[in-house]
């Protein structure tokens, strides 16, 4: 008894230790610094130097709030580490930790209603939201690192399946351990920003869209959470040459239109049901030169129409295009099918969109490549064959019959032969050669 008394003694001792190191916030430097943003006029610029600053902070004025290498903002885990309500705020090189949990109140480690708000290079740990923008237009959010609380290692609900309604404060109301975690970056009812060189991981959702239009995302990388892009509502936005990987469940776009998807990696999205990217309703978008590596499910459509999908290397997934014969006036052509278990699943004939189009189509993996005029496109068309469908999902053991020798016979048959009632897709100027996109 005395041993064991002595070693909680000691325990203890060791706990209150650690939490007092886990607290090195001085409140009389967090007195000075709100001492000093009040005192500063318009236009100001407030250096912070290095130490550990205790919030919370709110700014109603345009400054410059810059940090020096050291310089932590530490919030009371009640609200918003910093609250920015004007417009043409900049906020730059802090370590900004300690925001509140409530995801009723959206809380946040930088909160922001100001339009134009600046904020680059800082490092955010420790909160729910890493930066949220409300009501806020042409804000530009640069270089920061927000990490969540942890890499995500549980399977996610289907998307699909869970009738997504978001109401104001979206999807947070929805509980789950993930979604106890908030989003990298949030945007919600805003317009104009743009969002680079971002490394976001372990949080709930990389980046967040809803109601929000206009905005440019270039050069992210986002690893280890739900979806690396949550996305509905929103239009007219462009996502160019970010990293989507070993994110739960990929990227799932909703409810929009007028996006452009180009020159992207989607990778490594493999729990049960993820994708590496989801369309569920939507219009007029183009997705180009993508690469789309090893997910579960590559690329879903799903009740979208006028969707161009050009150029982009679909490899290595499980199953690489699912298209619903719901979405019509798709224009798939000069894309790369190789690697995948199941390269094209279907619910039909897919008969309202091209796989042809200015004469010419798609590469397939183990097609006939005939090709007399040396053109570089083959003189059959490429019957893609979907043999199973959704049976994959009502019977999983269906999967074990796949590049089974049974299959691969029935496949080459339909490709000389076009079987009837077979669903799948058939490509009248198949490529030869496959081309090269990052």
């Amino acid at each position: 008894m005395k041993r064991g008394g002595a070693f909680g003694a000691f325990f203890l001792s060791s706990l209150i230790a650690g939490l007092a190191m886990a607290s090195p916030v001085d409140a009389r430097l967090g007195d000075a610094l709100r001492a000093r943003l009040a005192e500063a006029g318009e236009g100001a610029t407030v250096v912070v130097e290095a130490g550990d600053y205790a919030g919370p902070l709110a700014i109603s004025k345009a400054v410059r709030l810059v940090g020096r290498p050291g310089a932590t903002l530490w919030g009371d885990e009640k609200t918003h580490v910093v609250t920015i309500t004007a417009a043409d705020v900049e906020i730059s090189g802090f370590t900004i930790r300690g925001s509140g949990r409530d995801l009723g109140k959206d809380q946040a480690a930088i909160h922001t209603t100001g339009a134009r708000t600046f904020i680059h290079g800082n490092r955010i740990t420790d909160s729910l939201h890493g930066i949220y923008v409300r009501r806020a237009n042409d804000c530009t959010i640069v270089n920061n690192i927000i990490l969540g609380d942890g890499a995500v290692a549980e399977a996610v609900a289907d998307p699909l399946s869970g009738g997504l309604k978001p109401g104001e404060s979206e999807l947070c109301d929805v509980e789950s351990p993930q979604d106890r975690r908030g989003n990298g970056i949030h945007l919600w009812n805003s317009a104009g920003h743009v969002i680079t060189g971002n490394t976001i991981m372990g949080t709930r959702d990389g980046i967040y869209f809803s109601f929000t239009d206009g905005t440019t995302v270039r050069d992210n990388t986002i690893t280890k959470v739900r979806y690396g892009l949550h996305y509905m509502y929103s239009d007219e936005n462009t996502f160019e040459g970010n990293l989507f990987s070993e994110n739960a469940a990929g990227s799932a776009l909703m409810y929009s239109k007028g996006i452009v998807l180009r020159g992207n990696r989607f990778v490594a999205n493999r729990s049960h049901r993820a994708y590496g990217i989801l369309f569920q309703s939507v219009d007029d978008t183009r997705v180009e030169e993508n690469l789309i590596e090893g997910n579960t499910l590559g690329f879903y459509l799903e009740n979208s129409n006028n969707v161009t999908v050009r150029g982009n290397r679909v490899v290595g997934n499980y199953i690489g295009l699912r298209v619903s014969d719901s979405t019509a006036g798709g224009r798939f052509h000069e894309n790369v099918f190789f690697g995948n278990i199941h390269p094209v699943e279907t619910s039909g004939a897919n008969q309202a969109n091209a796989w042809t189009v200015d004469g010419r189509g798609n590469y397939w993996e183990g097609a006939l490549t005939l090709d007399l005029n040396r053109d570089g496109i083959a003189d059959l068309p490429h019957r893609e064959p979907d043999l199973f469908g959704g049976w994959r999902r009502s019977f999983p053991a269906v999967g074990l019959l796949s590049a089974s020798p049974g299959e691969k016979l029935l496949r080459l048959i339909h490709s000389r032969i076009a079987l009837p009632s077979l669903p799948g897709v058939t490509d009248t100027r198949p490529l030869i050669t496959t081309r090269k996109t990052p």
